[in-house]
């Protein structure tokens, strides 16, 4: 039987941020699902993210694409990567590729929070990939 993580590969260090409590709490506990990430901490503001990144250094955030309102989204992700250079984004949003106008662009990857677990989970795996041009 294959471990879908092998023990030599370090589990992803992953960042929550969504402002609602209930989800967050759903997200940590699907990321802990095949030992693949490590919630490294969650928040619920993009002040209190700021902080968990630059003290956890996360390699990938799941960042709920309304969590700092749509005329800040852009600021807070070039905030977050100043803190963390390097971190990738992955931005949750209920609506599809066409509607992320109103959501956080220049995330890494998007996906819709009608996903199922392994899709979350291949979201975070896939983003923290390094890209070849």
């Amino acid at each position: 039987m294959t471990d879908p993580a092998p023990a030599t590969e370090a589990p992803l260090r992953v960042l929550v941020v969504d402002s609602d409590d209930q989800i967050r709490e759903s997200l940590t506990r699907l990321l802990r699902i095949g030992g693949r990430c490590l919630v490294v901490g969650s928040a619920g503001h993009p002040d209190a993210a700021l902080a968990l990144a630059q003290a956890m250094s996360p390699d990938v955030a799941v960042i709920d694409s309304r969590v700092s309102g749509s005329s800040a989204s852009g600021a807070f992700l070039d905030c977050l990567r100043a803190v963390v250079p390097g971190v990738r984004i992955v931005a949750l949003s209920w609506s599809d590729a066409t509607d992320r106008g109103s959501g956080i662009l220049g995330a890494d990857a998007y996906i819709r929070k009608t996903f199922r677990s392994h899709e979350l989970i291949d979201a975070v795996v896939a983003a923290a990939r390094p890209t070849v041009d």
